[in-house]
């Protein structure tokens, strides 16, 4: 009886949510609109411009090794619905360098045209499982470099190019055209699994810096309310992905390091063909989500994790009050399969 009540209410939800799908215009329009990608050159990032490619966007896509760069944007430029109206460029940059973010913002504003970027998804970043103990201290430098700093890097000089005061005919040119900022956690920022432990912080420190500016953007955004003061040329959105597994180029090195306690304890995370997560991202953002997922499991772990973060849309305070159940149960589990792993296997538990 539960187990017909539990699945009435999650054909309710959807179907609400398919109704609001339907029914209200996307929020996130990309048709001739440049749209900056890191990590492009493979995985997610490429999977991102080649469906954004095939919506009308124009795509820079950023990353280090330019034979990888040379292949994908190929690839990207086939997607192309439009090949001859559509642009397309390759930056070869090292992301974890402070000084790389404002250099390749400047050489994309110059290639188009003077007009910054409308779009940004940091998408760069790579894992190395691990038990804390037994990571080098250069594997916890790389992690918070790759995954955190490059990111922060790249969002504080977009931020800056972006708050930039215009005028208020300049702003009217930009109503109804929002920018968007994009940043790719993992949900290990919801629940941080043992053997990722220097990938885990690296995640949930993404999630607190996209948390925090969705809040400093809307005094951005309130400037170009005033009546007489100048603003930003447009309106500033942020969104956080969630993903969970992902069969990437990297995801077979990752299996070889990760520790088997950890594949023990994500046996119910069936990672995502790039494509189909790259769809249900593109969709979500169309739909004005903040924070995104996109399956089950990834759903439920956000919903237990929510806290003050943005809730858009009846879905989000659904999976609020289901995660928020059963996170009781799953909690302790974990914390008890960690210890009886240990009694059984010694301390070869933590390889």
């Amino acid at each position: 009886m539960l187990l017909v009540v539990f699945s009435a209410v999650i054909a309710a939800i959807a179907g609400l949510a398919v109704m609001g799908f339907l029914t209200s215009r996307k929020q996130f329009e990309v048709v001739e609109r440049t749209v900056i990608i890191t990590g492009g050159s493979q995985g997610l990032g490429l999977e991102l411009a080649k469906q954004l490619s095939a919506k009308g966007a124009n795509i820079v896509i950023v990353a280090q090794t330019v034979s990888k760069l040379e292949h994908a944007l190929e690839s990207i430029r086939n997607a192309a619905v439009r090949p001859a109206a559509q642009r397309f460029m390759y930056l070869s940059y090292d992301l974890r360098s402070p000084d790389s973010a404002s250099s390749i913002l400047s050489k994309v504003t110059q290639w188009n045209d003077g007009i910054p970027a409308d779009i940004v998804i940091n998408c760069a970043g790579h894992c190395i499982p691990g038990f804390f103990a037994s990571c080098t201290a250069e594997t916890l430098r790389d992690q918070m470099d790759t995954l955190y700093w490059s990111c922060a890097y790249m969002a504080h000089s977009t931020l800056q190019q972006w708050t930039k005061p215009v005028d208020k005919q300049t702003q009217k040119s930009y109503d109804n055209k929002p920018r968007h900022l994009i940043f790719t956690s993992s949900v290990l920022a919801f629940m941080p699994l043992a053997g990722y432990a220097a990938y885990n912080p690296a995640k949930a420190a993404m999630r607190a810096l996209a948390d925090t500016l969705n809040q400093e953007v809307q005094v951005y955004n309130g400037t170009r309310l005033h009546p007489t003061e100048a603003g930003p040329a447009a309106e500033i959105k942020i969104h956080a992905i969630y993903p969970g597994g992902i069969k990437t180029p990297g995801f077979e090195n990752e299996m070889k390091l990760k520790p088997a306690l950890t594949n023990k304890l994500e046996e119910d995370d069936k990672p995502q063909q790039p494509d189909d997560l790259a769809r249900i991202i593109i969709a979500e953002l169309e739909a004005g989500r903040y924070m995104i997922t996109s399956s089950f499991v990834s759903n439920v772990m956000k919903g237990w994790a929510m806290g003050g973060s943005q809730r858009t849309g009846l879905a989000d305070y659904f999976w609020n009050g289901l995660g928020s159940l059963i996170v009781l149960f799953i909690a302790p589990d974990f914390m008890s399969k960690c210890r009886k792993w240990g009694k059984q296997k010694g301390l070869q538990a933590a390889i």
